[in-house]
């Protein structure tokens, strides 16, 4: 055997022709294995997947039933016909990786010798000798980490049965499909969305030399340190297709010549926060089935303002203070308690895919509502009551005294309880908790929707509880509903094609609060936007109420605002619940203008459908009974949590003034 490669390759050394020898034995052992095949051949022992079935298992669809991701197990796949594949690229992988292609019957013995001999002539692989048909049952059927001997048989038969029950053009169809070109591409439509930002279908030649060039080594030529020698095997691929007489000389002069204009395309899963919680859900409600059969997932996405929600925040954050670099926003609908959006974090998912929208932060101020609400329900305050904004301490069961500061680190004396609230004053929020009994606000808060734990000390007036945004958005959208609570839900079905799979997933709803007193919390919190510490809320024409919050040290800053449409809770803070300084770092300073940012671009897109809360039959005390220290109060507003100069607040101020002035001449003619 030697002597006679010896002959026809003179020159070849005894250790070179000793490979060919092998070589030959294992290409005679396939050709007597075809005898046996040719009885077979008829029968599809092993079918390619439909373009349906290469979709991936699982279609996920929106708040309006349109379609917004496909998502296979580990792949990440779109699969188009051959007829919207480029011709361009197809000649361009036959040239590449299949000269013969056409010719041969699933195994190339032609193309093994060729490649046999060039790899030696070379010292080192630079062809391979494997059919694209070859490529594919490796791909879909064998492991390919396993090189022996075995497996490349079976890959010979295998490829063989597969040419024999398959058209040339599917298995082709089916090749481009599933083979990878680096950057997590697999498929030609998706590489051709990542690389060039364009369709298979509109792929040049010179586009189409450079991804085919790229099967051979996906993960290293795809690197941008790489790009020459990327280049250079396009152009190896223009001469392939050259000298296969698929192109003419003019056509590959002019390739080599095109400047390429790479794309920079994200190939990660679309609104990853969101729909890799669904995915989570979905796992939960139907367990393995996920992934064994195709399904569709009905969400309650609404991808406007999920976008709107993830440039909001992540320009929130960007211009925030020093030490505030994370984020989060969860936007609920009153309606019917369907999650519209949800970002969990800001920065690329892969780095920050930690959900911080599903995990506690600090409360803050943000709790007061519920501290109000319990005293409203209890009876222990009406809605005339004055509170007492005074230094006040209580004595602990450790034997300690705890007293509680305001923000400003003043007090206002009697206020109304509607002042109070818009104020956020901290003394009169604990004074008022101890009143109603602790107890009797975390029954209230997790009436509401909060779910976390809540000890019932004192502080936990001033939100020392943690809390997740989720919950606080629907917690809030529960007084929103005059106490209607309902399970926020990200999924309204699953289904399959088959109908073995048929999930729906309607919200539970009851009645968890009482009316008139979530009407009053709600008319007091729109003050809170008109003239409180949540002014930069503020959207001209719109109903807002809301809430802002500032943890201790600023660790945790919130705005919870809701229209009668819709509730929307954000959160801003740091991964390592580092101290941020600064009088401006608070849920008024930063986060009330990202949910301002968010809402304006939300409403954009969806107009108010109702216009204006419900009002309660009783309103809380909007005036305090005349005193000189009311008329301080009321002409010169303090801003409790040190936002920024707005026209709005200057507009307060001087509103504020005027007023103080009209109370006092009409007080004076009164006396006189």
């Amino acid at each position: 055997m030697q002597a006679s490669f010896g002959k026809f390759w003179p020159g070849l050394s005894q250790r070179k022709t000793g490979r060919l020898g092998a070589i030959a034995v294992f290409v005679a052992l396939t050709l007597a294995m075809l005898l046996t095949i040719k009885v077979v051949a008829g029968f599809p022992l092993f079918a390619l997947p439909s373009l349906v079935a290469q979709k991936g298992n699982v279609q996920i669809f929106d708040r309006y039933d349109h379609l917004v991701a496909t998502v296979h197990q580990d792949k990440n796949v779109e699969p188009v016909p051959l007829d919207r594949i480029s011709i361009n690229m197809r000649d361009a992988v036959i040239a590449a990786e299949d000269r013969n292609y056409y010719q041969h019957f699933g195994i190339d013995l032609f193309g093994i010798g060729r490649a046999m001999v060039k790899n030696i002539e070379a010292g080192h692989v630079v062809e391979g000798g494997s059919t694209i048909t070859q490529q594919l049952v490796k791909t879909l059927y064998l492991d390919p980490e396993d090189r022996s001997i075995l497996r490349k048989t079976e890959e010979a038969f295998i490829s063989v049965l597969l040419n024999a029950s398959h058209s040339k053009n599917k298995i082709l169809e089916t090749y481009l499909n599933q083979i990878y070109f680096g950057k997590g591409a697999y498929g030609i439509e998706r590489a051709s969305q990542t690389y060039f930002n364009k369709h298979a279908s509109q792929l040049s030649l010179a586009e189409s030399a450079y991804l085919a060039g790229l099967i051979r080594a996906p993960s290293e030529l795809s690197q941008k340190s790489n790009r020459k020698q990327a280049i250079a095997r396009q152009h190896q691929v223009l001469q392939s297709l050259l000298e296969c007489k698929l192109v003419s000389e003019l056509k590959v002069s002019e390739a080599e010549k095109e400047s390429l204009h790479f794309g920079e395309a994200d190939n990660g899963l679309k609104f990853p926060f969101y729909l890799n919680y669904v995915l989570s859900l979905a796992r939960q409600a139907v367990g393995d089935q996920l992934w064994t059969r195709p399904l569709s997932i009905y969400t309650n996405l609404d991808p406007a303002a999920q976008i709107a929600a993830e440039r909001a925040l992540r320009q929130g954050v960007i211009h925030a203070p020093r030490g505030i670099n994370q984020g989060a926003l969860v936007s609920i609908s009153v309606q019917d308690g369907g999650v519209m959006s949800m970002v969990g974090g800001v920065g690329g998912y892969g780095q920050v895919s930690w959900n911080r929208a599903l995990n506690p932060h600090t409360a803050g101020s943000a709790f007061k509502p519920f501290v109000y609400l319990a005293a409203l329900i209890s009876g222990a305050i009406a809605p005339d009551s004055m509170v007492d904004d005074s230094p006040l301490s209580l004595s602990m069961p450790d034997g300690k005294t705890y007293s509680p500061k305001n923000f400003d680190g003043n007090y206002l004396g009697r206020i109304t309880v509607r002042d109070a609230l818009a104020k956020s004053r901290n003394v009169c929020a604990v004074a008022v908790g101890q009143k109603t009994g602790m107890k009797n606000v975390v029954l209230t808060a997790q009436n509401a929707g909060i779910t976390t734990a809540m000890d019932p000390f004192p502080s936990l007036a001033l939100g020392t509880c943690a809390v997740t945004p989720l919950d606080m958005a629907n917690s809030y959208a529960t007084i929103a509903r005059s106490g209607l609570y309902v399970q926020p839900e990200f999924i309204r079905r699953i289904s399959s094609a088959d109908g073995s799979v048929n999930k729906v997933f309607e919200p539970a709803k009851e009645q968890k609060l009482p009316v008139e007193q979530c009407r009053q919390m709600v008319d007091a919190l729109m003050d809170v936007v008109s003239r409180g510490t949540g002014t930069r809320a503020y959207l001209p024409g719109v109903a807002i109420a809301g809430k802002t919050g500032t943890a201790d040290q600023a660790k945790d800053i919130w705005f919870v605002g809701f229209t009668p449409d819709v509730v929307t809770a954000t959160w801003a803070g740091n991964d390592d619940n580092k101290p941020v300084a600064g009088n401006q770092v608070t849920g008024g300073g930063v986060m009330a203008g990202i949910w301002h940012d968010y809402m304006q671009a939300y409403l954009l897109k969806h107009p108010a459908e109702t216009l204006a809360f419900a009002g309660p039959q009783q309103p809380l005390t909007r005036v305090a009974p005349f005193s000189v220290t009311t008329f301080v109060a009321d002409g010169i507003e303090k801003v409790e949590e040190g936002i920024e100069d707005t026209f709005t607040e200057r507009h307060n101020r001087q509103r504020g003034i005027k007023t103080f002035f009209s109370k006092l001449v009409s007080k004076i003619g009164h006396i006189f």
